[in-house]
């Protein structure tokens, strides 16, 4: 009887066993897992901007390298060279100047010294609202120091964290340009990587993966050129004219102006000041001709989205401008670009998991 072995207690012990295997190899998966994080960890965000530069820009290698008999990789050194020359020459002139107005800015906000310049006397003759303006201006001018004296600490640690922000627009356009460098590489094998993602979402989603991905591909892509892109361009037109006008400071304002137009800021509430700024200080002619071009180029966009963004992937203002201010404040300059798309997707997949 003693050499019986008790059924129950054989169980157990199996039980135990395969319980014990998989909690090892759970923990060797973490484990793998968590190193293979903390070594990419650093490269993060340049490998999801590369990736997303390779998304949309595939379409364009794929038509050129059909000029270039099939030679994807020749078609692909094209598109990255051209990338990197039109990224690098602007970004040069954008960081010295960026550089001279925040050192400017961190010099003069701390030490209590920052002021609005006067209005000009012409301001007092415009049409109905000029004394109005005249006198307010004038009274801010002169008394701003004082009145911002009780908060100026808040102030200043606001702006350190502002400064600082837009400081590592230099490190984010070094970063964007290996990004497009990178992206050059993943558009060779785009179509290697984009059958590897297929696999991986019908893991994840079973028969409605492949769907799943296409929802991915055209969400990235119309976000990137119909919001990114527009952005880019809108706020690259109205640089230009803040420079030829002679803005002051006009480095900072395109940054800014950067940060606005990707968060769906409207541009007009930019342009209001930069107008009253032009009838005060310019004379009325180019005054009047530069607010038209403003006015013009904040309008832009709303001609251009619906032109570039496609139908099908209509994210709400709301999900893009949580995604911008969110990824500039988590990422830098690079998470301007990646929060947005990044937080879009999301809602998108999400959209069309709850459909389904």
């Amino acid at each position: 009887m003693s050499g019986k072995t008790d059924p129950g207690k054989e169980e157990k012990k199996r039980i135990l066993n395969i319980s014990i295997d998989l909690i090892l190899k759970l923990g060797g998966l973490f484990i793998v897992i968590f190193l293979c994080y903390k070594i990419v960890q650093p490269f993060i965000s340049i490998l999801l901007w590369s990736l997303i530069i390779a998304i949309v820009l595939f379409p364009l290698l794929e038509w050129l390298s059909g000029h270039f008999r099939g030679r994807k990789k020749l078609a692909s050194l094209l598109i990255t060279l051209v990338g990197l020359s039109v990224l690098v020459l602007p970004s040069i002139w954008l960081v010295n100047q960026l550089v001279d107005g925040v050192k400017y800015l961190a010099d003069t906000i701390p030490e209590g010294n920052l002021q609005i310049p006067p209005p000009t006397g012409a301001v007092a003759d415009w049409p109905l609202i000029g004394q109005w303006v005249y006198d307010n201006w004038m009274q801010a001018s002169e008394n701003l120091g004082e009145s911002l004296k009780g908060f100026m600490p808040q102030i200043s640690n606001f702006a350190e964290k502002l400064l600082g922000a837009i400081a590592n627009t230099g490190m984010g356009i070094l970063q964007f340009a290996l990004s497009v460098i990178l992206a050059g590489i993943f558009m060779v094998y785009f179509k290697n990587a984009e059958r590897s993602g297929k696999l991986i979402f019908e893991k994840v989603a079973g028969d409605k993966g492949e769907e799943f991905l296409d929802v991915s591909l055209t969400t990235i892509r119309n976000v990137a050129t119909g919001v990114l892109g527009v952005a880019i361009i809108q706020t690259t037109l109205m640089g230009l004219g803040l420079i030829l006008a002679d803005i002051p400071l006009a480095a900072v304002w395109i940054i800014i102006l950067l940060i606005m137009t990707i968060a769906q800021i409207p541009a007009i509430l930019f342009n209001i000041p930069l107008i009253i700024y032009l009838f005060a200080f310019m004379d009325p002619l180019p005054a009047a001709l530069w607010t038209v071009y403003f006015l013009l180029m904040g309008l832009i966009d709303n001609i251009l989205k619906p032109i570039i963004m496609g139908k099908d992937a209509n994210v709400p203002m709301l999900v893009i401008f949580f995604g911008a201010i969110g990824g500039f404040i988590a990422f830098g300059f690079m998470g301007l670009f990646l929060g947005a798309i990044i937080l879009s997707l999301a809602y998108m997949l999400y959209v069309k998991w709850v459909e389904v």
